[in-house]
């Protein structure tokens, strides 16, 4: 009877890692342990600044809350499931500076009630306009929001949301531009409106026709802020006018 021969040490290690399998854990394995080394002295200077007196407490829990997600790479590697972790590090590491951020929150609410302080100090003085008072206290109103928005943002910090808190305000920000654009071009609608009105009246087609081309342009204004595309209409409003005066000549 004839036996197929066999490789002994196939058989001894059927799940034996190839050799380039075996490299690139190598690789991976130093890349984290170089990280860790470093991670290592970065706390050893935090501790110290914390000693003499520093508050970077946050900073500090950060970096170990990192060793920890580097020790389970670590285990990940050898463990052979390095791929799937790495697509998840992002969630399972920490957030960063968030010292920094905290001091970034700080100096902008001192500054925001030293603003408001000086306001208040105005609005003492006897001879203060109405027009001026009035600016004032939409100033003092102004900084009052962004002051919640900055508990807002403290809040979200610990809770480690601060990424999505920056978009969220980012949006309110465009939001609220959009908000005031609107307003600017309603405003002008209604006076053309009216001053379309006014043409008909007169009977003067040249005017009507004026009017009516003015309060066009308005409508398809409003309609591009809607949209967010208001660049691109203003752009192509240029260009639009400056081919009318080209038709002129």
């Amino acid at each position: 009877m004839y036996l197929k021969p066999t490789n002994p040490m196939s058989e001894s290690f059927p799940n034996r890692p190839k050799a380039g399998f075996r490299a690139k854990q190598q690789r991976d394995r130093s890349k984290v342990r170089r990280r860790m080394k470093e991670l290592r002295i970065q706390i050893q200077d935090l501790e110290i600044a914390q000693q003499n007196g520093e508050d970077n407490s946050a900073d500090l829990m950060a970096c170990r809350g990192e060793m920890q997600v580097l020790k389970k790479e670590i285990q990940s590697i050898d463990e052979g499931g390095h791929t799937t972790f790495v697509a998840a590090k992002e969630m399972l590491a920490p957030k960063k500076d968030m010292s920094k951020k905290n001091r970034s929150i700080q100096d902008r609410r001192m500054q925001f009630n030293n603003r408001i302080a000086k306001i208040d100090a105005n609005l003492e003085e006897p001879n203060l306009g109405p027009e001026d008072r009035e600016a004032l206290l939409t100033e003092k109103a102004r900084l009052q929001d962004d002051l919640a928005a900055l508990v807002q943002e403290k809040q979200a910090l610990q809770e480690f949301n601060h990424t999505r808190f920056v978009q969220f305000r980012k949006e309110k920000v465009d939001s609220d531009k959009q908000a005031d654009k609107l307003k600017g071009v309603n405003a002008k609608i209604a006076r053309a409106e009216e001053a379309l009105d006014q043409a008909k009246e007169t009977g003067d087609a040249e005017q009507v026709n004026t009017a009516k081309e003015d309060l066009h342009l308005l409508l398809m204004e409003k309609e591009s802020i809607e949209n967010y595309t208001h660049d691109l209409f203003l752009q192509n409003l240029v260009r639009m006018k400056a081919k009318h005066e080209r038709d002129l000549l």
